[in-house]
């Protein structure tokens, strides 16, 4: 009667191993995630909008009177202009006007920033509204030539075609 009950207990337990899955069997349970293909990188925009966006935020920050303290947008230019100089490397030839002149305008307003810091150290040796306003018609007008540049990287016109 032990025999049997013995076996009787073998077989229940092989009978129970056979039903449940195997990944019950291993001591961790393996969870397969879901396969999630990366994102698709969205292509950037033209230089002009990234421009537009910053100088229309900044432009009275950085050419705006001394007497007003403002933290000046470094980082946030660095980092545009480095996202120029990056697209720049990879841009066909008919491109590279555009980021180019983009980077130009980056390093006008560089320029600006670096003559505000001056010009608030010795406020007695500068005329800053004068001067302010000779860097806001060299930025606009760089600005003007960024966008002329973008016009003119078009797209490619196939041969033959009308």
């Amino acid at each position: 009667m032990k025999t049997t009950a013995r076996s009787l207990v073998y077989l229940i337990t092989i009978a129970a191993f056979a039903v449940t899955p195997p990944s019950v069997w291993s001591a961790r349970a393996k969870k397969r995630k879901p396969f999630i293909p990366p994102p698709t990188p969205t292509p950037p925009g033209a230089p002009s909008t990234d421009l537009s966006s910053f100088v229309g935020a900044n432009l009275e920050k950085i050419l705006g009177p001394l007497e007003v303290k403002v933290p000046m947008p470094r980082a946030e230019l660095a980092q545009l202009r480095a996202s120029f100089a990056s697209r720049f490397s990879k841009a066909s030839l008919a491109e590279r006007p555009q980021f180019q002149t983009a980077l130009a305008v980056c390093d006008a307003l560089s320029q600006a920033m670096d003559e505000r810091d001056k010009a608030i150290l010795n406020p007695a040796a500068s005329n800053w509204p004068q001067r302010s306003a000779q860097l806001r018609q060299n930025i606009d007008q760089l600005v003007v030539n960024e966008r002329a540049a973008e016009g003119q990287s078009g797209p490619t016109p196939t041969p033959g075609g009308r």
